[in-house]
């Protein structure tokens, strides 16, 4: 997908996807590339099932068109379908991330959890995290760029209660391990929890510095808690920015996508 360097004057260059990134430019350009994670909701508005209409392959379409509309560099997902439609005849990742992207990577398939990453950029899986309720976990991967191993991560937060706490401080704990961070997906979370990551150090783009953005899609306009749901997380060194949430027309009954420029100023 497209990747943006912003270089110094007089310095050109470009910066291939699936190279290791800005290898021989100079150390003060910074890269900037374009997140975006989605809870997908099984493509089902936030249901198991998959697709339930007839319109198979049109459905398909309207799902790749948006992708390939974003121009992301990573694209971080939850509550993937194994299969697209209900009667299973269509596999999500072979028709939608495949024709796009080059690396694709996924932690285990459980009933409601599925995460995963997909860029053109070279990433070796690590493995993944588990979170304080047996289904939840981060899936988590490495990209290589100018010199510096960022660590990736897309999760999805347990909302019970009797784990929600717990694995919110799990994550702190396992992001604090990480000199070069991008964390993306679905925090299931009350503000007060995004400000618990911001006074850790981190940077988020749902409740940043420019805004919050409701994500909790059928709750937008009803509710002011537990609606800034879905986030970007980065290091202290990954800066943030050009933040957005937009109604896609896939999953507007249950989740919205956060969309966001992430800057690595060296």
């Amino acid at each position: 997908m497209r990747t943006f360097l912003m270089l110094a004057a007089g310095v050109a260059g470009l910066l291939f996807p699936g190279l290791e990134g800005a290898a021989g430019q100079s150390s003060a350009a910074p890269v900037t590339i374009r997140v975006g994670t989605f809870n997908v909701g099984h493509f089902n508005q936030g249901k198991l099932g998959g697709y339930q209409e007839a319109d198979v392959d049109a459905a398909v379409q309207r799902w790749r068109d948006w992708i390939k509309a974003q121009a992301l560099d990573f694209f971080f997902v939850n509550e993937w379908n194994f299969h697209f439609d209900r009667a299973r005849t269509r596999e999500a990742t072979d028709h939608l991330l495949k024709p796009l992207y080059n690396q694709v990577v996924f932690g285990p398939q459980h009933t409601w959890i599925y995460n995963g990453i997909a860029t053109n950029y070279r990433i070796t899986k690590t493995g993944e995290v588990p979170l304080t309720h047996k289904d939840y976990y981060a899936v988590c991967a490495e990209w290589p760029v100018r010199g510096v191993k960022v660590t990736l991560m897309s999760v999805h937060v347990p909302w019970q209660k009797e784990a929600h706490d717990t694995s919110i401080d799990a994550l702190i704990a396992e992001m604090q391990r990480h000199p070069y961070l991008i964390c993306c997906g679905d925090l299931n979370t009350p503000d007060r929890n995004v400000l618990k990551l911001k006074a850790a150090g981190f940077n988020v783009a749902n409740g940043g510095a420019e805004g919050w953005f409701c994500t909790a899609a059928s709750k937008c306009g009803q509710a002011t808690d537990r609606v800034h749901i879905d986030n970007i997380i980065t290091s202290p060194n990954l800066d943030i920015r050009k933040v957005s949430a937009p109604r896609t027309g896939l999953n507007d009954l249950d989740h919205l996508p956060v969309l966001a420029e992430v800057v690595l100023a060296r």
